[in-house]
């Protein structure tokens, strides 16, 4: 008996419906299906009071990918993103910290606390930007299997090498303390007021299950300064209706590439014993393919 699917995905979390999506878009017989009544997993949009509607777990977009939302034109199938302008950190003391999108408004702000950090926080957000566009190129990057006779290997390897060679001594010591330090070691290094450390460090902890002594979580950091949106680097944004018009637009997406998508019950029993007609492939999404924000 032949299967009708060459792929199940189990979970219509968003990164199940990505690669549910992609898989049908190169003309893969897709099913997903997905426990509960709505898609999305962390990225869903519900009434918890009626007549308000709330992005429930991942609340905020920047690190999906802009070339999935230009290979799946999510924008046709109803992904709106609205900029984040500003964010506040309330003090104990009544005061706050505020953080903009204008450079002389974050100046003059962080000289409010201190004049030391505003100073340093030029060179901190040239550093970081630096970086981060040093490990952007290998985040889509398969990784070469070093140990592989196969020619195409040994050139991924040695395009690897070159372009961390390029970085030069000073970017590469910088790159490599942020791949090994935790993040508040790092921003110890760097500044002297508590409430912007504690409000950077958020950046390294999130999605981690690790405190911000973790070793590695300054790469979580640095992560962070990684978001894009409408070709903008680093910048952030909310998705118009919550973040499951996240999920929706990339649903629909996959739906249009003739994916099929049950929800309300369509559990998994048990896989098959044997793979029907050596086809079918069995998926179950846990990595993070779309990497949106806290609760991912």
């Amino acid at each position: 008996m032949r299967t009708p699917y060459d792929a199940i995905i189990i979970g219509g979390g968003h990164n199940g419906l990505t690669c549910a999506a992609y898989l049908a878009r190169a003309g893969r017989r897709v099913l997903v299906l997905e426990r509960r009544e709505c898609v999305g997993g962390a990225a869903v949009s519900e009434q918890v009071f009626p007549g308000f509607t709330f992005s429930v777990f991942s609340y905020v977009v920047s690190l999906l990918r802009p070339e999935i939302i230009r290979d799946l034109d999510l924008s046709r199938h109803g992904l709106h993103i609205l900029p984040l302008e500003s964010t506040l950190t309330p003090l104990p003391n009544g005061d706050y910290l505020a953080q903009w999108d204008d450079h002389d408004q974050n100046r003059h702000e962080l000289a409010r606390h201190s004049l030391r950090d505003a100073e340093a926080y030029d060179e901190f957000g040239r550093l970081m930007h630096q970086m981060s566009r040093a490990v952007k190129p290998l985040l889509g990057l398969i990784p070469p299997d070093p140990a592989s006779l196969n020619p195409r290997d040994w050139f991924e390897l040695a395009r690897l090498g070159s372009h961390l060679r390029r970085l030069g001594p000073t970017r590469f010591h910088a790159l490599h303390k942020l791949l090994t330090m935790s993040s508040a070691d790092y921003l110890d290094e760097w500044f002297e007021t508590e409430a912007l450390k504690a409000t950077k460090a958020a950046s390294g902890i999130i999605g981690t299950l690790a405190g911000p002594r973790s070793p590695g979580t300054a790469y979580v950091l640095l992560h962070h300064y990684m978001g894009e949106i409408d070709g903008v680097f680093r910048a952030w944004g909310f998705a118009k209706g919550g973040n499951g018009s996240v999920s929706g637009a990339i649903a629909g997406a996959a739906r249009s590439f003739g994916a099929e998508i049950r929800t309300g019950g369509a559990s998994v029993a048990e896989r098959p014993k044997h793979p029907l007609n050596g086809r079918l492939v069995v998926i179950h999404v846990a990595m993070d393919v779309v990497n949106l924000q806290s609760g991912k």
